[in-house]
């Protein structure tokens, strides 16, 4: 259930049709300010309350708050609708400007002078607290400064997340909104990504592009006799020898020499400079491998299934991919009206190879043998699981479980998911339900290794104490079926229904006419109503 609020006036609520949006979507990314667009009809009864950069709209997903953000644009069509694009809270750092500075100090304090920095420019509404800091430096200590004139997000994307790492997220505690900076996320999703079930589709990236075999250590700018700076920066001559560069001879003979620089900052001795490189130069000659899946959200078809939020481990299992481990949302799209096109991304980044750490050549063959082999073992079981038709049938004490189904996959590195239909049924002692599933995905964009729509419709007949129960996982509408009775629903509440020849409708509407034995009510080509004979 959603409920839309515009500066905390109902303009929206699942179960109230008076209060009617369209095509109302949300997209949300870690270290995103996040989008909430929307189409409202001049007929809504608070059409007029949305103010662009002013209005703040928020977003509840039962209790909990999916979006909080502002109005960004509105697009006014032929028929006066307004398209609506909201951005989320975090643009509200696009609105202030830090002035030049100089800043030596803990991680929190400088983050703590950012907010401050821009709670002196903000209305009360768009100001945040200074919430949990979690990501360290290694020096306790760092130093940031800039001459221009650049806004407060701008600022902490390029001196914090771009530097050393982290998410930055928004918290809400009754009134108070933080700005919490976290090295990671902790909370773990009840709810999980299985291969067959809900995992669409498998990426993985692998960069050549950032690796390095060599590095030339940068630290702080040189001070002058006076004290000031010089445009010339700390390196390691003088503790490697006379040289400014450092490298990895095993990686070298790998992969010829690739050099590139790296700054800090905040580093004055040679010595501590020399080390920093050096940890630096053991990370990045390993090719690193980020692993991105993409899946759907059981919440959207099933209430008791908790959703998935930004930024929550979710645990990924695929055997035909070797996977059984916890991966980070970082990506969510929720279409509040069609569950079926709910989309998430989960990202992790991992080492590909273990052996170039150690610098033995004959653990690196090894390991490159074994994940040659395991891919190759991979992508088999991937072709025989998704071209072959699957049918099976499963007991238990509770149930007796069939299934039927047929997919087909596009044939490219991703193995991406295209399509596929199915029948379930599922026996208890109580009733009997049939599940007709069918899933489809745009080609093209599955063949581009973009972020493909997906398409999922449920539908369902379900035999329980005598009753024959139809309808679609995500409809509003139900129909149901006694020996007495056939009665017709929307969200739950009971709308038609036939029953001892008699129909009872709770609003009707005749299109052309509506007769009572031989007389009836009849539109004329003019528009206007008559009652007459119909049948002689």
């Amino acid at each position: 259930m959603y409920r839309v609020y515009c500066d905390n006036q109902l303009i929206y609520h699942t179960t109230l049709q008076s209060m009617p949006i369209f095509n109302p979507v949300i997209d949300l990314e870690a270290n995103k300010t996040g989008s909430f667009v929307f189409t409202i009809y001049p007929d809504h009864p608070r059409y007029e309350i949305l103010r662009k950069l002013k209005s703040i709209i928020t977003v509840y997903q039962g209790d909990f708050l999916l979006f909080r953000g502002r109005v960004l644009d509105e697009d006014i069509g032929f028929h006066n609708e307004k398209t609506v694009t909201c951005e989320g809270e975090l643009a509200f750092l696009l609105d202030s400007i830090q002035r030049p500075y100089d800043f030596t100090g803990s991680i929190t304090e400088y983050l703590q002078m950012l907010i401050e920095s821009h709670n002196a420019q903000a209305d009360a509404e768009k100001r945040f607290s200074l919430g949990v800091v979690t990501v360290t430096d290694p020096n306790d200590t760092i130093t940031r400064s800039n001459i221009d004139y650049v806004t407060v997000w701008d600022e902490i994307t390029d001196k914090l997340i771009n530097n050393l790492g982290g998410y930055i997220q928004t918290r809400h505690e009754g009134e108070n909104v933080y700005i919490d900076y976290l090295s990671d996320f902790t909370l773990l999703s009840p709810q999980e990504i299985t291969f067959g079930k809900n995992l669409l589709d498998l990426k993985r990236i692998r960069k050549g592009a950032e690796i390095a075999t060599g590095i030339i250590p940068l630290g702080a700018k040189i001070r002058d006799a006076e004290g000031n700076e010089t445009n010339e920066r700390l390196t390691i001559k003088d503790v490697n020898g006379g040289l400014d560069y450092i490298t990895d001879p095993e990686a070298v003979a790998q992969y010829g020499l690739i050099v590139k620089s790296a700054i800090w900052e905040d580093v004055t001795e040679p010595e501590n400079l020399l080390t920093k490189g050096q940890a630096y130069l053991s990370d990045i000659v390993n090719p690193w491998e980020s692993i991105e899946l993409t899946a759907a959200d059981l919440a959207a078809v099933d209430k008791d299934i908790v959703s998935f939020h930004v930024g929550t481990k979710v645990r990924a299992i695929s055997k035909p991919h070797g996977l059984n481990e916890l991966f980070t949302v970082v990506k969510l799209s929720i279409n509040m009206l069609n569950p079926g096109a709910n989309r998430l991304v989960l990202g992790k980044s991992v080492q590909a190879f273990s052996a170039a750490l150690n610098g033995l050549e004959s653990a690196q063959a090894q390991i490159g043998a074994e994940v040659k082999k395991t891919t190759q073992a991979a992508a088999d079981a991937i072709r025989n699981t998704e071209i072959n038709l699957l049918a099976s049938i499963e007991a238990s004490a509770e149930s007796i479980q069939s299934i039927v189904s047929e997919s087909y996959t596009l044939k490219e590195d991703t193995e991406a998911l295209i399509s596929a239909v199915s029948t379930e049924i599922e026996q208890t002692k109580n009733s009997v339900e049939i599940q007709f599933t069918q899933f489809t995905q745009d080609i093209e964009a599955a063949a581009s290794g973009a972020d493909a729509q997906f398409e999922e419709i449920r539908k369902y007949i379900r035999f329980e104490d005598g009753n024959i129960i139809q309808g679609a996982e995500g409809s509003p509408f139900q129909k149901t079926q006694s020996a007495t009775r056939e009665s017709y629903f929307d969200n739950g509440k009971e709308v038609a229904y036939f029953s001892n020849q008699m129909l009872h409708v709770t609003d009707g509407e005749f299109t052309h006419s509506a007769r009572f034995g031989k007389f009836g009510y009849v539109l004329r080509e003019n528009g206007n109503l008559s009652f007459k004979k119909v049948v002689d």
